[in-house]
């Protein structure tokens, strides 16, 4: 009996003991297996952490407010851009053709083989400068694409980093894309993610692919739009929506007062915009009032980098007359000089600054007078002359009192010598478009708004780029055809002979519509009707100063060399000298 009781406990100890084993045994294996999912989770949730701080620091070289600009060659197009951070090189990839051979997800071929419609043998590689300024935290980019062919589709993308992108299949260094071989294959995976990871990362710093087409040859006709007064509030979003959804538009205007911000972010703002619209046709500015304010100027002049006649201010002395004194002051005055021209397939375009000095005999008065000149001597290649300036010569809209007489005083007078088709200006927010009109005189009015282009000069208010709406004058003065409070865009489509001029609300619909027709086949009727002007105002470049000389001339004759000459008989003993006595014979004196 005490044997069996002997037996039992040593039996019951024992599965005890076994019990007790197993317990511990199944505790230490989920005490493990919590560790190694604890040490998974941790290790996942760095590795996302890491990632995600890698692409927000690859954000800060993200190209951003990209936009297109003309130069002074036929041939060439500028890309300006902007990165928060800094970048070793400035890089545009470009190829002839359109987009549709590549995207985001798609490789592409860098070969001679394409049989594709798009024309691309090959990526051109461009590279640029960068330049920062003062009160800017980032940088600004550009690259000038050169060698471009007239009428044709090019593709591009911008961007930083390696020459080589890692998207585009022959351009990337086929060592670099080798693997060392794989002891398994989950190390196969994972350092195939690691891969893409890195790929990603690279392309942060490239920009969509996009397109542009360059202006048609002289054979065609051209497509442009113009607005002004946009800033980053109002109606402005959907005015670009509507010009960037018309793609039979080749080259947008603005007509000055951009951003209307005076701090860096609004202009961060307004590129980003801009940018649907302006990095798809070339974006030519002037600048209206708020371009040229402090804090203003100089995003204006690096951010949008125009072919300026001088690429540097100057600085004059300017006399001022207070009016509590009797004595003249003299000051130094810095001019910008933010005017230039250019010529657009059967447009020659005159972008002038209402902030510049514009008097008579001033620099930029000067340089107009040598462009006009300049104009209608290649008036048979491009027949139509349009003048951009913010402040407008015609108004009736209450925004800034109205018509701006002081630029009508100089100016006006040598569009209507050298027969300017359109001025287009801004400044007051509204759509306005005068009759052909010289000094507040309506020189012709057609009800079916079919004119020619010696009627005279049409001037068109537009700034209608999103900012709020001005009231106008309750009455309609007699030279204002039509004006309304809307936003919207002006379409011009320039043939040869023929220069079609429509307004467009941005809902779509047809806000106004006029046609000018051509009747300067050859360059006589537009010499001679220069030659005429010139003789009955005298010089267009002269000076008071240079009058003042030829009176004080004429004065000196007068009062001395005159007296002089007939105290002493000079021109009685000249008569006599030039013109003999009579021979009298002496049969007559019988």
């Amino acid at each position: 009996m005490k044997e069996l009781f002997c037996k039992s406990i040593i039996i019951i100890i024992v599965i005890l003991f076994i019990t007790i084993s197993n317990g511990s045994g199944i505790k230490e294996s989920s005490a493990s297996s919590h560790i190694q999912t604890s040490t998974s989770t941790s290790t996942t949730t760095t590795s996302t952490s890491i990632i995600k701080e890698m692409n927000e620091k690859q954000k800060l070289y993200s190209p951003r407010e990209i936009h297109l600009a003309l130069t002074n060659n036929d041939d060439e197009m500028v890309v300006t851009w902007i990165t928060k951070g800094r970048i070793n090189q400035p890089i545009v990839y470009v190829f002839k053709g359109d987009c549709s051979a590549v995207t985001s997800n798609s490789n592409i071929n860098n070969n001679n083989n394409n049989n594709n419609n798009n024309e691309h043998n090959s990526f051109n590689i461009s590279i640029g400068k960068s330049i920062v300024y003062n009160g800017l935290e980032g940088y600004v980019h550009s690259v000038t694409l050169s060698n471009l062919e007239f009428g044709k589709t090019y593709c591009y993308s911008v961007g930083s980093g390696n020459i080589y992108r890692s998207d585009i299949k022959g351009l990337v260094d086929q060592q670099q894309q080798q693997q060392k071989k794989k002891e398994n294959k989950n190390q196969e995976e994972k350092e195939e993610e690691d891969d893409d990871d890195n790929n990603n990362n690279d392309l942060l710093r490239w920009s969509k692919w996009i397109s542009f087409k360059t202006k048609s040859n002289e054979i065609d006709h051209v497509t442009f739009g113009a607005f002004a007064d946009s800033g980053t509030w109002g109606d402005v979003h959907e005015v670009v929506a509507s010009m960037s959804r018309d793609e039979s538009l080749t080259l947008a205007i603005h007509g000055g007062d951009l951003s209307y911000g005076l701090k860096e972010e609004v202009w961060d703002t307004f590129g980003d915009i801009i940018q649907p619209l302006a990095s798809r046709v070339p974006f030519m500015v002037i600048p209206g009032n708020w371009d040229v304010k402090e804090g203003a100027l100089q995003p204006f002049v690096n951010r949008y980098p125009m072919p300026l006649v001088y690429k540097q201010p100057t600085i004059e002395q300017k006399r001022i007359s207070p009016s509590s004194a009797s004595t003249t002051m003299t000051t130094l005055q810095t001019n910008p000089n933010l005017y230039y021209s250019f010529r657009y397939t059967h447009v020659y375009f005159i972008m002038l600054s209402s902030y510049d000095p514009y008097s008579i005999g001033s620099q930029q008065y000067k340089w107009l007078v040598n462009e006009l000149k300049l104009a209608n001597s290649m008036r048979q290649q491009y027949p139509w002359l349009i003048v951009i300036a913010h402040s407008p010569m015609y108004s009736s809209s209450t925004g800034h009192g109205g018509s701006d007489t002081t630029v009508r005083t100089q100016l006006e007078w040598l569009y209507d010598v050298f027969n300017v088709n359109i001025v287009f200006s801004g400044h007051d927010h509204g759509y306005e478009r005068t009759h052909p009109v010289l000094a507040e005189k309506v020189l012709k009015k057609n009800h079916n708004s079919q004119y020619k282009s010696k009627d005279g000069t049409i001037h068109i208010l537009g700034g209608t780029g999103g900012a709020t709406a001005d009231p106008w004058f309750e009455e309609q003065p007699n030279w204002s055809a039509i004006r309304e409070s809307t936003s919207g865009y002006t379409k011009f489509i320039a043939h040869k002979q023929t220069l079609q001029v429509t307004y467009l609300r941005m809902n779509g619909t047809l806000g106004d519509h006029f046609q000018i027709t051509n009747e300067f086949p050859n360059l006589d009727s537009i010499k001679t009707s220069v030659h005429n002007n010139n003789n009955n105002n005298n010089n267009i470049n002269s000076n008071p100063s240079e009058h003042t000389g030829v009176f004080l001339l004429f004065f000196a004759l007068i009062v001395f060399v005159f007296p002089i000459c007939a105290y002493y008989k000079l021109p009685h003993l000249i008569f006599s000298t030039l013109i003999p006595k009579p021979m009298i014979s002496n049969k007559s004196m019988v």
